[in-house]
């Protein structure tokens, strides 16, 4: 009896203990609540742990969001895709069970915004509110927040938390990024000291390469908002369609001596097409978000730093539809605590500042429901309007010798629900001609005129300190034929879906050949298919035309030819695997049954050269730019289902490279490597290797002396930022790194290679200049190129072209790598135009430097090749045009050296 007694004091000092942690958090994070459901467990409750002492992984979020689910009626969980690392994403709805009974009716009426005939919204109608937490991974903060709102949301009874579940339906989207949260979780947790340690060269505040901010592919979600490369983004597009909130925010954290930012953005960082009166709603829920950080202390700033006038981030794509989104950034602590300049940060201060203004931003839109319902419906009212008045009617696109490109633009059209119609019969326009059925129609008279105006318009922006891409016009970056309509060009039906080609063999079996036209973008997937096949495969180094029973057929240079005499499989097998890889990438095969051509070459010509099967390497680690490397394994994995070795870059000195006939090293800082792994380079790449480099890795190669060519001086100031422009990983491992650059001078990168060569006279006078010190940031960033889209000419007879049918080459340049044309004159693949600049920022200065500049080189070395890229072809994983190129590298930069002349000196 006595041990009972014993235990049952045991136990009840326990739950005292436990109530009083529990009540002790819940006075941190809610010092104003007074009637919270004690049924409703806490985070801490559920977890095991208080929040802010631990980093939370995602597999326990989304349990304890299941479990609100299970004990509340106003909360409810749903999937709305998984990762490449196959963690789900979910979306949590909260609101009152009156609301959530007819939520498909709410749904229908809000969209009717869009209808600028429809009147706008009552009072009545909840305001629709989107919190997105976390789509940088080691931002870590927001994760944690949202357990904290959900909590509070399921759990208080007061009549403000009343009167928000009543008038409004809340989404919280916990993880945007769940990969690298776990990534950053992990690390944190791994890390961890017991006590904390504050300083800042504690190795639980420096992540390891990649670190967290990433996806699995080291992609920065928040800036794939209008590409949709990855799965995560695409997944949420088509829940923020569903909806179209009226408030969106954004969460992030910034550099550990910052404090809180919160919009409104400064002015010179405004969309030039979004309406001002959308930014000017910013100051008014403002008023809400500076109060309550006011109420717990906490210092903020506004109007300083930050783009916002791009759609591709997840605080500015929302405003192209009408809602008043907006970012919010808190000073990271990078672990559960560490020394700043205002004091110590810890993790959770962090948090219950972005708990704060998520509770001021459903506080702000209840209060102002009215008004915001107004800026939606005026929003698309105005963007139909601009639309009526904007010079080109309409724009074409397609290409009938490119399907499946035309299909991949289109389908990325109608993930943004842009209107696309049918063209309704053959259309001619600037020398292009656009085929009924294989091309389509965008009425610039339509609600999302704006998002439209984004992808096939160009930008020239006016400022220098932008601190991202600034030429994201993705008809650019596709590669597309197009054109802009003066008139509305006659249209048919709408296009709700996509209509990929079946893909086949014209002709039946052969016993002779079967021919494959290199200019759609899938013949790259196609080869790579038909060589895992073990089928020996052929490309045509000049065009050519052959006649069959269904008349006449062109085939331009690149096209392939796969014999059936010479195969290691039999003519049966050949053309079931011919047959498999036809369906499988939408592309027709013709079969002939003989090798004379009506023009051009004949199928026997020693100008048709046998595909080897690449086998391929990626540098990879500490010292590489991991947004590059990360695109690289993308383009292979997704686009061609093709393995990559990945190769840290402290592993080279000891790897065999003989396995490897491809190496790839993005942008990066390759001072580590010896003159041992140097000459190692050297003897593969003579051996017959084909070395493909990007940006600041052109240029170490340059210096090297892997190849002879040479690079024009270019006096970029490299300064970091929230963007992902290339420089050496470091950058993304330091406690800082998310902070908004404040000058180039405190904020260049350091470590990457010299760009070595003569000073401009224009550089020099400005390094003389004097001038005041209020002007440094402009001028600074006036020197770097940051995302702006240049062209130029492509040689398109030159086999990395190989599919390319337009000699006008758009390139995103975001570096400072600028190479002299090779003195062979016909290894300078692609060169800058003498007025190279078509969209974005760029002093003139800059596009002086660039102007008649080599942007792709083909350089021979023994009996290998070594393919300089000034830029990266790869950029975020949607620069279609040049990743084709990139991929065309990784064929056929064999079979330069001595094929036909057209190798190097």
């Amino acid at each position: 009896m006595k041990l009972f007694h014993k235990i049952g004091a045991s136990l009840i000092v326990i739950f005292i203990v436990t109530l009083q942690q529990v009540s002790a958090q819940n006075n941190y994070f809610f010092p104003k609540a007074t009637a919270l459901d004690s049924r409703i467990p806490t985070p801490e409750q559920f977890l095991g742990y208080p929040i802010g002492s631990y980093f939370t992984r995602i597999d326990q979020v989304n349990a304890y969001f299941r479990e609100l689910a299970r004990v509340s009626d106003r909360v409810h969980v749903q999937t709305i895709g998984k990762t490449y690392e196959q963690r789900e994403q979910i979306i949590v709805t909260i609101t009152s069970p009156s609301n959530y009974g007819r939520l498909e009716d709410i749904r229908k009426e809000h969209l009717n915004q869009i209808d600028p005939v429809k009147p706008v919204l009552g009072n009545n109608a909840p305001i629709i509110v989107h919190l997105g937490y976390g789509v940088h991974g080691n931002e870590t903060s927001s994760t944690e927040v949202s357990l904290l709102t959900g909590y509070y949301l399921a759990a208080s009874n007061d009549p403000e938390t009343q009167k928000w579940l009543s008038e409004s339906i809340i989404f919280i989207d916990p993880a945007l990024n769940p990969d690298g949260r776990d990534r950053a979780a992990n690390w944190h947790n791994a890390y961890h000291s017991f006590p904390p340690v504050g300083d800042p060269v504690d190795k639980e505040h420096v992540e390891g390469w990649p670190a967290g901010r990433t996806n699995h592919y080291f992609t920065d979600l928040n800036r794939d908002w209008l590409n949709l490369v990855q799965v995560e983004s695409r997944n949420r597009i088509e829940f923020f369609h569903k909806w179209y909130p009226n408030v969106q925010i954004d969460f992030h954290e910034q550099g550990t001596n910052a404090t809180y930012y919160f919009e409104p953005s400064p002015k010179r960082h405004e969309s030039p097409i979004v309406p001002q009166f959308l930014y000017e709603y910013q100051a008014i829920l403002a008023k809400y978000h500076a109060k309550a950080l006011d109420d717990i202390g906490s210092f903020y700033f506004t109007k300083e730093n930050y783009d916002n006038l791009s759609p591709i981030y997840g605080s500015t794509y929302p405003k192209f539809f009408g809602s008043v989104a907006a970012t919010f950034e808190q000073a990271s602590s990078r672990g559960i605590q560490q020394e700043s300049s205002n004091g110590l940060v810890t993790f959770a201060f962090t948090i219950r500042n972005h708990l704060a203004t998520s509770f001021s931003t459903i506080r702000g839109a209840v209060a102002e429901k009215a008004g915001l319902f107004k800026v939606q419906k005026d929003f698309f009212k105005y963007a139909l309007d601009q639309g009526q008045k904007n010079p080109a009617k309409s724009y074409v696109f397609g290409d009938s010798k490119d399907v499946n490109l035309t299909q991949k633009f289109l389908g990325l059209l109608l993930q943004h629900r842009i209107k696309v119609y049918e063209l309704n019969d053959n259309y001619t326009q600037d020398g292009k001609t656009f085929e009924k059925s294989k091309a389509y129609v965008v009425p610039s008279a339509q609600p999302n005129f704006l998002l439209v105006h984004s992808i096939f318009e160009e930008n020239i922006l006016q400022d220098s300190i932008y601190y991202d891409n600034t030429g994201w016009s993705i008809i650019h970056a596709y590669g597309l034929k197009y054109a802009k309509t003066p008139v509305v060009v006659a249209k048919a039906a709408e296009i709700n879906s996509l209509s990929l080609a079946k893909g086949e063999v014209e002709g039946g079996k052969s016993s002779y050949a079967y021919l494959l036209n290199y200019s759609d973008y899938n013949a790259s997937k196609a080869l790579y298919k038909l060589l895992l096949k073990n089928v020996l495969v052929k490309t045509a180094f000049k065009s050519f035309t052959v006649t069959t029973g269904s008349g006449k057929h062109a085939y331009s240079s690149g096209s392939l030819v796969i014999p059936v005499a010479g195969q290691s499989i039999s003519a049966d097998s050949l053309y079931k695997a011919v047959q498999e890889v036809a369906a499988n990438t939408h592309i027709n095969v013709l079969a002939v049954n003989g090798g004379f051509s009506a023009e051009g070459i004949d199928l026997g010509s020693s100008n048709i050269k046998a595909i080897r099967k690449p086998e391929v390497a990626l540098a990879f680690g500490q010292g590489v730019v991991a947004s590059e490397a990360g695109q690289v394994w993308y383009l292979l994995n997704q686009q061609l289902d093709m393995p990559v070795t990945k190769i840290d870059l402290s592993s080279f000195a000891r790897a065999s490279l003989k396995r490897y006939n491809v190496l790839v090293l993005p942008a990066g800082n390759y001072s580590a490597w010896d003159n041992t792994v140097v000459e190692k380079l050297k003897s593969w790449v003579n051996d017959g290797g084909t070395l493909i480099t990007f940006q600041t890795a052109t240029a170490w190669a340059v210096q090297q002396g892997l190849v002879k060519e040479k690079l024009v001086e270019a006096d970029f100031s490299s300064r970091g930022g929230r963007g992902d422009t290339p420089a050496p990983a470091p950058e993304q491992n330091v406690a800082n790194a998310g902070a908004p650059a404040q000058t180039a001078s405190s904020t260049r990168r350091n470590n990457v290679p010299a760009i070595v060569g003569a000073e401009d006279a224009t550089a020099k006078k400005e390094k003389q200049t004097r001038l005041d010190y209020a002007r440094q940031e402009d001028v600074e960033g006036s020197r770097r190129i940051n995302g702006a889209i240049f062209q130029a000419d492509l040689d398109i007879t030159h086999p990395i072209a190989f599919g390319v049918t337009s000699r006008k080459l758009f390139i995103n340049k975001n570096g400072p790598t600028i190479l002299v044309p090779s003195t062979n004159k016909y290894t300078t693949i692609a060169q800058y135009n003498s007025k190279p600049f078509i969209n974005g920022y760029s002093s003139k200065v800059n596009i002086n430097r660039v102007a008649n500049s080599a942007a792709i080189i083909a350089a021979a070395n023994g009996n290998g090749e070594v393919v300089l890229f000034a830029d990266d072809p790869t950029y975020r994983g949607y620069w279609l045009g040049t990743n084709r190129l990139f991929l065309n590298a990784i064929f056929f930069a064999n079979l330069l050296n001595g094929g036909g002349g057209l190798g190097g000196e």
